[in-house]
C-alpha cells in the first residue's frame, strides 16, 4: 500500500456515472467530453457569441470541437486573445 491508513481519513466518497453527468448537465447520454471528433465536426465553426447580446462571450468544451478540459482551456485562452486584440491590448501569459 502506498499510503497506509489513508482510508481511515476519508470522510466521503463520491462516484459519478454517465447518469450523474446527464442529471447535472443534461449532456447527451451523460457525455463528459463535448463534441465527437469526426471529419464533419472538425470543420464546423461554433460561434462563441449569441445574437442580440452585446459583450457576451462563451468559452468551454461546447464552443470548439474536441472536448474536456483541454478544449475548455483552449477556447478560454483564444477568447481572451481575441478580446485583447479587439481592445488593442497585448496578450501575455506566464507559465509557472
Amino acid at each position: 500500500m502506498i499510503y497506509p491508513g489513508i482510508s481511515s481519513q476519508v470522510e466521503m466518497t463520491d462516484i459519478a456515472t454517465p447518469y450523474t453527468l446527464w442529471r447535472y448537465t443534461r449532456n447527451y447520454r451523460g457525455a463528459y467530453e463535448g463534441w465527437l471528433l469526426t471529419p464533419e465536426a472538425v470543420s464546423v465553426k461554433i460561434s462563441n457569441t449569441l445574437p442580440g447580446l452585446a459583450n457576451f462571450y462563451m468559452a468551454g468544451q461546447w464552443v470548439q470541437t474536441g472536448g474536456g478540459i483541454p478544449s475548455a482551456l483552449s477556447s478560454g485562452r483564444t477568447l481572451v486573445q481575441n478580446l485583447c486584440e479587439r481592445d488593442g491590448k497585448k496578450f501575455s501569459t506566464v507559465t509557472p
